[in-house]
């Protein structure tokens, strides 16, 4: 992840690049600097399986483990905020085929920033100076967002993020006064044996879920993670507990994990199986993900008893190998815990 800025809120620099800008708003295609490259709007929802099938060529390409379902992409975008489909995403297409999707949003953080977030996926087949169309169409469309944002003061910081070893990426996002601020990837147990078995503390114990605890168990989550970088006031609106809910990976709570001290959560590992995934690559694997601890109970061994229980349930659905994503630079240590409990990059 890549970050650039400037010290006033709602005020993206004056030099950066446009190639595209508001008469690309419009209906049809807007030709980029890059020939043959053309950006348009999508068709949503019609075209979630279209993004979805660049998204996943793009980081699969990279190296990644994961594929996102169509169903998955919807539950996200279809609860977006300060992020409108039909002006803050573009599709990139040569010769007439889609090849590329950037998508901007804008969101305040508790570390005091209001971030411009830029997302890209581009399949490897793509033109290419496709990411520097890309990129620019994106800063344009901050500028155009930022002018109309609430001025309260707040730093505006453009974040981008690199796939895999990108390195026109990362020139390009360099060349446009981006700096390197965070780095993330995933990992992986290539079995499900010797999985270390530790104990909750005192007064904590699991429980199965029931449908009246989704929501104490989101609120746990967001409290948790609040903290973390990148988090913000957002993260409790009603548009993410709908995502939430609407989360095909959220449906199976059969294997969740959710640690309990009375009427509190207190910590949670909630695994998912990936039948699209698995079925499309021949293996049995897992995610052992949304991990987190609420800072009151960190440091007394909730997390690395959960996940042990979340990679015993995968092991006895069958799973023989175990998945995650982490945040490298995560303040909490959660990297150190990961490869305590066999994972490996």
């Amino acid at each position: 992840v890549m970050a650039t800025n400037d010290a006033a809120a709602g005020v993206l620099p004056a030099d950066a690049a446009v190639v595209a800008g508001p008469a690309d708003l419009a209906v049809g295609s807007t030709p980029t600097a890059e020939p043959g490259l053309f950006l348009r709007p999508v068709r949503w929802p019609e075209e979630a399986p279209t993004l979805a099938e660049i998204n996943n060529a793009a980081r699969l390409a990279a190296g990644s483990l994961a594929v996102l379902p169509a169903e998955g992409l919807r539950a996200y975008y279809d609860n977006l905020e300060h992020s409108d489909l039909a002006t803050d995403l573009r599709i990139g297409e040569a010769e007439g085929r889609p090849v590329a999707y950037v998508r901007v949003e804008w969101r305040d953080e508790h570390r005091g920033d209001r971030a411009f977030g830029t997302a890209t996926f581009i399949r490897p087949d793509a033109p290419a100076g496709t990411f520097a169309a890309l990129l620019d169409w994106a800063l344009a469309r901050h500028r155009a967002n930022a002018a109309t944002t609430p001025a309260d003061g707040r730093r505006a910081v453009v974040v981008a993020a690199s796939h895999g070893d990108d390195t026109e990426a990362v020139a390009e996002l360099r060349a446009r006064g981006f700096a390197d601020v965070r780095f993330g990837y995933e990992m992986l147990r290539p079995t499900l044996d010797d999985i270390p078995d530790r104990p909750l503390p005192d007064g904590v114990e699991v429980r199965p879920v029931e449908p009246g605890h989704r929501r104490a168990i989101f609120e746990a989550e967001v409290e948790a993670f609040s903290g973390h970088w990148g988090a913000g006031p957002d993260d409790g609106s009603d548009a993410r507990w709908l995502e939430f809910q609407e989360d095909p990976f959220n449906r199976d709570t059969d294997l969740w994990q959710v640690a309990w001290a009375g009427d509190e959560v207190v910590g949670m590992v909630r695994p998912f199986v990936n039948e699209e995934e698995n079925a499309r690559f021949g293996v049995r694997r897992g995610w052992c993900e949304n991990i987190s601890t609420r800072a009151a109970w960190r440091g007394k061994g909730v997390a690395s008893a959960l996940i042990g229980r979340a990679l015993r349930a995968l092991r006895d659905r069958g799973m023989t190998e175990a998945a995650l994503g982490v945040d490298a630079l995560n303040e909490t240590g959660a990297l150190r815990l990961y490869e305590s409990m066999g994972f490996r990059p």
